[in-house]
């Protein structure tokens, strides 16, 4: 395993989980003992770019609130007014590069699913431009069964609406692993049989 493979570990999810109304996969490989999935390239451009604009933004905030206090400095509003703008630039500054570094990080991630009845193991993988790729592994057995699930989910920019959609998830033990969504549980089907295939698992709808 490369150095920069990071593996998480325990019974709840904490990669791929992704709630739209779009499908996230594509299918790559799929056969009864195989499925492999992978994002489509545009997935999370949207989102992404919105954390961008919005850290350059406070990026631009945090340069006319230094030069403001730059200026009043030089106008005879004293050294204090200048520093505190400076501090509170530089923080709204930092924060703004976080969020651009982040909306980075989303830009240019890449899911996979793998799902392998020869191993008996299903492992998601996240990997980015930014930070170490993760990987986080399910054994079948650990897995009670899948289901297709109705659930709301806030939509709209910058104006929120609830909008239904369904999802495709393993329950496992306590824990809901969510797959796949999208508005249409048509778009769901084909991904819900040969994903229960290679389970050895009957898929219930909610």
């Amino acid at each position: 395993m490369s150095t920069e493979e990071r593996v998480v570990m325990g019974l709840q999810q904490r990669i791929g989980r992704r709630l739209s109304v779009e499908p996230y996969y594509l299918f790559v490989v799929r056969s009864p003992a195989r499925l492999e999935l992978a994002s489509r390239s545009d997935a999370n451009r949207s989102v992404g770019m919105r954390v961008v604009v919005g850290g350059a933004a406070m990026i631009v905030v945090a340069l006319i609130i230094a030069l403001s206090g730059l200026w009043s400095a030089g106008a005879g509003s004293g050294f204090a007014v200048a520093a505190l703008a400076a501090v509170i630039g530089g923080l709204l500054g930092g924060l703004g590069f976080q969020r651009m570094l982040g909306g980075y990080a989303i830009l240019t991630t890449y899911n996979t699913l793998v799902a392998d009845a020869e191993a008996q193991t299903l492992v998601l993988r996240q990997a980015s431009r930014v930070g170490a790729a993760r990987t986080q592994l399910l054994r079948f057995h650990q897995i009670t069964s899948l289901r297709l699930n109705r659930r709301p989910l806030a939509v709209g920019w910058p104006i929120r609406r609830l909008q239904p959609i369904v999802a495709l998830e393993l329950l496992v033990g306590e824990y809901v692993w969510v797959i796949e969504t999208a508005a249409d549980a048509g778009d769901l089907v084909e991904l819900a049989q040969a994903l229960a295939t290679v389970l050895e698992k009957e898929f219930v709808r909610e």
